[in-house]
Parts: structure tokens; C-alpha cells; sequence
């Protein structure tokens, strides 16, 4: 069975610039947000350190639903 091949080059340097903006957006929203008491951005931020792409995906997604859900 063959290695999938990774990406690589422009393409590669692309994704990871993006994944770097978004992880490193979503840790500093969650960090500064107020309305987070402290053990939830704990846990947001182990969440986002362990599983970076999905963790920040879904705390991007969980915001949304919450301000949706309540506008101010």
C-alpha cells in the first residue's frame, strides 16, 4: 500500500499560514472573551491545543450557535 502524499510547496505553506490564523485567532478570542468563565477557557484552549484544526472549528461553530442563539 502506497504513502498518501502530503501536501507540499505553495499549496502546503498556504494551508498551514491559514491554520496557524485560525488557531492562533480562536485561542486569543477564547483567552479574552469575558463572557468564558475561567475552567471553560481551560478546557477551549487544552481542546484547541490537543486537536487544533477541529477544536477551533468547533469553538468557531459553538460561538456562532451562541450568538445566534442570543443576540446582544
Amino acid at each position: 500500500m502506497e504513502n498518501l502524499p502530503m501536501v507540499s510547496g505553495t499549496l502546503g505553506l498556504i494551508l498551514m499560514i491559514v491554520w496557524l490564523a485560525l488557531l492562533v485567532f480562536t485561542l486569543l478570542h477564547a483567552i479574552g472573551n469575558k463572557n468564558i468563565d475561567r475552567n471553560n477557557k481551560i478546557l477551549w484552549v487544552a481542546i484547541m491545543v490537543v486537536v487544533p484544526i477541529g477544536g477551533s472549528l468547533v469553538y468557531l461553530f459553538w460561538r456562532l450557535v451562541k450568538t445566534i442563539a442570543n443576540p446582544s
